[in-house]
Formats: C-alpha cells, sequence, structure tokens
C-alpha cells in the first residue's frame, strides 16, 4: 500500500512539473500603441494586465494566470530625426489551479528595453507639404537586455521551471519594428509591424521568434484644451516553438488575434491613456492555453 501511495505521490509530482510548459506568456510581444506628441521627449509610467487560461483538457492541471506589469518609459531625441524609447518592466506573474486553489507568484523586474526609430517621413514637420493627408515612416529596431530573473531553485534543485511563467527571457533578444501612420484630417490609421528575433540563454533555453502585426483606426476630437482619440483595431501576434537544448517545446507556440480598442487624452503636458485586448481568434498551445483579456492604463509627461 506504502509503494502505491508513493508511486501516485511521484506520479502527481512528475505531472506538475511537466505541465509547467502550458502557460499565457509574461514575455510576450508587446504593442506601444500610438505614438503621442511626436517630437516631445516624453516620460510616463503604464500599467499592463493580461489574463490566460491553461490546460483546457485537464481537471486537475488546469489554471488561470494573471500577469501584470508597471512600466516605466522614457523618449529622447539624441540627434534630430532620431527617436530614443527605453522600457524598464515590475512584473506580478499568478497562477491559480482551478481544482484545489494552489497558488503561485512571481515578482520582480522584468527585461530592459532600448527602442531606436529614424523618422523617414512626416509630412506633418514639412512646412512645404501641401495636403489633407500627412504621412510619418518609423523605422528601426533596438534590443531586449536579460535584466528579469529566469532560474530559480526550487525543492533544493537547480531548475528552470515554467519558462513562460519567469519575468525574463534571460537571454539578449532583438527587435525590429516598422511604424507607418496616415492621417486625413481628424481620421488616421496606424500600422504596426514587429519582428523580435530572440537568443538562446544561459539554461540553453530559447524563445521562439516573434512576429506582432497591429492596424488602428483613430479619430481627432477637439476641445478647448483637450485632444481625444478614440480608437479601434486590431492585434496579431504569432510564434512558433521555443527550444530546449535543441529540441522543440511541444507546448509553445501559436498565434492570436484580438480586438484592441482604447482612448487617448492629450493635453500640452500630458497624456492619458487607457486600452484594452479581447480574443477574436486564437489556438495558442495545440488549444491548451486561452488568451481571455488584456487591459492597460497609462500617463506621461512631456518635458
Amino acid at each position: 500500500m506504502r509503494k502505491i501511495i508513493l508511486l501516485i505521490i511521484l506520479m502527481s509530482f512528475w505531472n506538475n512539473t511537466q505541465a509547467c510548459d502550458i502557460c499565457g506568456c509574461a514575455n510576450g510581444g508587446s504593442f506601444m500603441g500610438l505614438l503621442p506628441n511626436m517630437n516631445q521627449q516624453l516620460i510616463g509610467i503604464r500599467y499592463f494586465s493580461k489574463t490566460y487560461n491553461s490546460h483546457l483538457s485537464s481537471k486537475f492541471l488546469g489554471s488561470r494566470e494573471h500577469f501584470q506589469t508597471a512600466e516605466l518609459s522614457l523618449r529622447t531625441y539624441p540627434f534630430k530625426n532620431l527617436q530614443m524609447i527605453a522600457f524598464l518592466p515590475y512584473k506580478f506573474n499568478e497562477q491559480v489551479l482551478s481544482y484545489d486553489g494552489q497558488n503561485k507568484r512571481n515578482e520582480g523586474f522584468g527585461d530592459a528595453r532600448v527602442l531606436f526609430h529614424y523618422n523617414m517621413i512626416n509630412t506633418a514637420m514639412d512646412t512645404l507639404w501641401l495636403s489633407d493627408f500627412n504621412h510619418q515612416l518609423l523605422i528601426g529596431g533596438g534590443v531586449k537586455a536579460p535584466t528579469g530573473k529566469f532560474k530559480f531553485n526550487r525543492f533544493g534543485i537547480s531548475e528552470v521551471a515554467n519558462a513562460n511563467f519567469q519575468l525574463g527571457t534571460g537571454s539578449w533578444d532583438f527587435p525590429i519594428q516598422v511604424i507607418y501612420t496616415l492621417q486625413h484630417k481628424s481620421m488616421g490609421i496606424s500600422l504596426n509591424a514587429t519582428y523580435q528575433l530572440n537568443c538562446v540563454n544561459e539554461n540553453d533555453y530559447r524563445f521562439a521568434n516573434r512576429t506582432v502585426l497591429a492596424a488602428t483606426l483613430f479619430k481627432s476630437l477637439y476641445t478647448q484644451r483637450l485632444t481625444i482619440l478614440p480608437l479601434v483595431g486590431l492585434y496579431v501576434e504569432q510564434a512558433g516553438m521555443d527550444m530546449k537544448s535543441g529540441v522543440k517545446n511541444e507546448f509553445t507556440g501559436g498565434w492570436l488575434a484580438a480586438l484592441n480598442t482604447g482612448i487617448e487624452v492629450y493635453t500640452p503636458r500630458y497624456n492619458l491613456s487607457a486600452n484594452a485586448q479581447l480574443p477574436v481568434a486564437q489556438n495558442l498551445s495545440d488549444g491548451e492555453l486561452a488568451f481571455k483579456s488584456m487591459f492597460s492604463v497609462g500617463i506621461s509627461r512631456s518635458f
């Protein structure tokens, strides 16, 4: 009888460790949204909240993941037509098992990012451009540094736990980005394409390269002291399978399409924003993972 009980305990432990691979990704691609007050330096803070349901086919391993991020940002112009944006996130990751309410947490600084965008076209700043249409094209890229913790010690054994539940990727990664905005009088559309090239970390784990595409429609509403931009759009994210020691992690990868909606409010000095995402269609971790929602609020100040 004792052997049977011991076997059940070992099998339970094995299932829990293997199941860790299916989880909402705290290190996924991010969408910056509209870039306010072009040619003004900004400092700001933004809060993100993302929720997932995982292990959808399992009664005992089903869980709800909640990823929260408070992110500081800074935008400066080191040279004419070149903007630099730096991000430093602090993360609160939580997973709650549906079966018994067991709670797991992971908290700390995430991976810092620095992006550079060169202003290829900006007819709004060109005094020779006489048209109701204005264009802006930004092309750039950057680097994501492994400032977020990736490995930790559990049960006295050094191991990499759930890769997607970590605070960072543990690797130097390189996003490439193109942002195009077309505006006709008060109406406009912004197109954003980001491809992130991920490298192998010290644990021989490599997150899959990730592609993010977003299209956002917006309209400018003016009052005596405010500019208000309601917006709506589509957000698409795709990633292949992660690799561990050269072997594909079958519990990762997939794609997601989500409706993005929000509002931006501008004053001469401040920018307030609120955005939300709801899934339209998805296939994550071969159907074992479901994105539920994303919500963000932020404030920035020009200087």
